[in-house]
């Protein structure tokens, strides 16, 4: 085993005959380049020997390790300060952050984390001068311990000092000296293992991590990296008073940030060959439908509805232009509807089946909790630290939200720019940070009196359903897909979704059983196949080849739509356009849905592994589009109820209301107008006395009359 004392000597070899011209490189690139990055691989191939000690004492060899580059850097005529780090740790340096415990402190470990907090940057001073306030002698000080500032024990008689102690009556005290001294930016994170790998029923390990110099300011909530680290020890204190017990704090050696999405989800060539052979099943999209939750009957309209998730899980491809604009590829759903259509199971499959999925219900959530919050105490130093939130953590990834019409009103105001824009300002504290939100979002609301009214069918005033719901028009004009669930009564389809149910409940294998070891766990046989037979012998995707297929597809697969496809959406676009006059104050269609029509043109094409969205997969977009728009709203669709939740009569009636009303005031401000002569014009125009006035309460709110007394209406300035 290669002693410590002999690593300076064996770092210096290995610089000079592995990495000669990239210390080179780095002193012509200094000093926007400060670190020398070394692969383990490299080191191990040169020496084994050397690699093993490196991984048992890695502070004192990696600080030899930068000694050694310093000095070369020095000979070389370059006077630099740079640092050098080890990346690619061997996989048997991997650790789960709850498997860290004393066996491991002071060894060189990795481990696959998402960052959570981040603290403000704070200086460190490693090698402390105190003067003694009787001789004025220097006393120096190495500070080991991040979380004191340990002052001199005495006066040093031996080096000039005067020997007196800090206690005592002839004691003396010691003043820090900060001029000349070198400072090290420091930065506490707090990290979190991947949501993934959290095993039911358990809380996600956390752990805090020092990182220093060049390390400090790198990493930001969010953000999926492999850590390399340096666990250490400290005493735990309680009321001030140590304990037996010791804190494992981690030192950042280095961090390999994810800058390919899924890199979490492992695909074997194995794997890639049975994705590819998938890909060209003919019932491609059925066999991916079927896999949706298993255990839900998709009949009628939730076939649909799983046929649209099936899309969101692969979404349309985000693009940025040359202008600094970004258009999203990620596809937002709502999921409105009555209490027992299996909105929550949905939620709670898809959460599961997509790769980085995080699930939340509006009930128990803030709007901090959603997107981000600057919180205090975070490192127990009372300033602020970012604290990433759900819709951040699952970055890249898809957020299912249950219970959405249960959020605070000024929560729900929070999601504006991380559904759109997909980032979120964080302006607090003296933080102001960007933080990117790139997730599909998967939303369920439930009615706000149990059930969906009849009002709400398809063919009658589509406006109380929207009322009967508690979201915002601005907020529900962010989703690109919004399904109305209804549990109506169809005879022929309940009995088949009854005897789905029983089957399903039959099927399954106790929980007691398997925790008893008596059984063995469904999901462990799925993880060993690809497919799996369903309850009525159709073929499904297990779940872990399902985010295999999806976590390849996004990963390798870009599809541009071609001409053909082009001019199909167009086509679509200006006859839909068309359908409408003008005269009843509807819209039927937005340009905002021709980017939705596209991404779920895209997300067809990778569904298929297609680099190319053909005119076939702009129909089966249409198709899609259609169909979710006919249930909402029938033939009649106006996209102008869903902009302002008011269907395109009432819009007519406020426009028709104030029209009469300056009509009978002859456009005077200082002349008041009876309600009974407005109700008596509006009747003769066809408009009912709720609709009028639900007019006059829109007009006063948005400040265009205004009224002086009991019954009686004036125009504003």
């Amino acid at each position: 085993m290669v002693g410590i004392q002999d690593s300076n000597a064996r770092w210096r070899t290995f610089l000079q005959e592995q990495y000669s011209r990239e210390i080179q490189v780095l002193a012509s690139a200094w000093p926007n380049q400060k670190v020398l990055l070394a692969k383990f691989t490299n080191i191990q191939a040169w020496d084994p020997n050397f690699a093993q000690s490196l991984i048992e004492y890695p502070k004192p060899i990696l600080r030899a390790g930068s000694e050694a580059l310093r000095n070369l850097c020095r000979e070389g005529g370059w006077e630099i300060e740079p640092m050098l780090r080890v990346t690619e740790l061997p996989l048997d340096c991997k650790r789960s952050l709850r498997e860290v415990g004393s066996e491991d402190v002071d060894m060189l470990i990795s481990s696959e984390v998402v960052v959570t907090k981040v603290s403000e940057l704070k200086p460190r001073i490693y090698h402390a001068l105190f003067r003694c306030a009787v001789c004025n002698h220097t006393n120096e000080v190495p500070q080991l311990n991040e979380l004191e500032l340990i002052e001199p024990v005495s006066c040093d008689d031996l080096d000039g000092g005067c020997g007196r102690y800090p206690t005592g009556k002839d004691g003396t005290r010691f003043e820090l000296i900060q001029e000349n001294v070198s400072l090290v930016d420091n930065q506490w994170i707090e990290i979190q293992e991947l949501p993934e790998n959290v095993t039911g029923g358990a809380q996600p390990a956390r752990a805090t991590v020092l990182a220093e110099a060049d390390l400090a300011n790198l990493l930001l909530p969010g953000m999926r990296v492999t850590v390399n680290l340096v666990p250490f020890i400290r005493t735990e204190k309680k009321r001030g008073s140590k304990t037996p017990m010791f804190n494992i704090y981690h030192t950042l050696v280095s961090a390999e940030q994810e800058n390919i999405p899924f890199n979490e989800i492992e695909i074997s060539e194995e794997d890639h060959e049975m994705i590819v052979e998938i890909s060209k099943r003919p019932d491609l999209l059925e066999l991916l439908t079927n896999s949706i939750a298993p255990s839900i009957f998709g009949a009628g309209k939730l076939k649909m509805v799983k046929r649209s998730l099936v899309m969101q899980l692969f979404s349309g491809v985000s693009r940025k232009n040359s202008d600094g604009t970004r258009a999203r590829g990620d596809i937002h759903i709502l999921l409105m509807g009555d209490p027992g259509v299996a909105k929550s199971q949905l939620l709670s499959y898809m959460a599961q089946i997509s790769p980085r999925g995080k699930y939340a219900s509006g009930g128990g959530i803030s709007g901090a909790g959603l997107t981000a919050a600057a919180v205090r105490d975070a490192f127990n130093d009372g300033r602020f630290s970012l604290e990433a939130g759900i819709l951040v953590l699952a970055d890249s990834g898809l957020a299912a939200i249950d219970e959405f019409d249960k959020m605070m009103p000024d929560d729900r105001a929070k999601m504006h720019e991380a559904m759109e824009q997909q980032k979120i300002h964080i302006s607090k504290g003296g933080i102001n940070a960007t933080m990117r939100t790139r997730c599909a979002v998967l939303a369920a609301a439930n009615p706000r009196l149990g059930r969906f009214s009849q009002r709400g069918q398809v063919g009658l005033d589509i406006s109380p359903m929207f009322e009967e719901v508690d979201l915002p028009p601005a907020l529900m004009s962010r989703f690109d897909i919004i399904w109305l669930i209804r549990d109506d009564v169809i005879q022929e389809q309940d009995k088949q979704i009854a005897e789905h149910i029983l089957t399903n409940r039959s099927s399954g294998v106790s929980e007691t059983l398997i925790e008893e070891g008596r059984e063995v766990d469904p999901r462990e046989i799925d993880d060993e196949n690809s497919i799996k037979q369903g309850y009525a012998g159709e073929e499904q995707l297990t779940i872990p080849m399902f985010q295999k297929y999806v976590a390849w597809s996004k990963r390798h697969i870009h599809p541009i739509l071609n001409e053909e496809a082009r001019d199909e959406i167009v086509n679509f676009y200006l006859e839909t356009r068309n359908k409408s006059d003008g005269e009843d104050n509807s819209v039927p269609i937005t340009a905002r849905a021709l980017e939705g029509l596209v991404r779920l043109s895209e997300a067809n094409a990778r569904m298929r592994l297609s680099k190319d969205a053909t005119i076939d997969d702009a129909k089966k977009a249409l198709a899609m589009f259609r169909n979710w728009r006919y249930e909402l709203m029938g033939d009649e669709f106006d996209e102008g109820t869903i902009l302002t939740g008011r269907s395109a009569k009432k819009r007519s009636a406020d426009q028709t209301v104030l029209e009469v009303i300056r009509q009978l005031s002859d456009g005077r401000q200082d002349f008041d107008i009876n309600d009974s002569d407005i109700y008596n014009e509006m009747t003769r125009r066809d408009f009912s006395d709720f609709e009028v006035e639900e007019a006059l309460r829109q007009l006063n709110q948005r400040g265009l009359i205004f009224t002086p007394g009991a019954g009686r209406w004036r125009l504003v300035n």
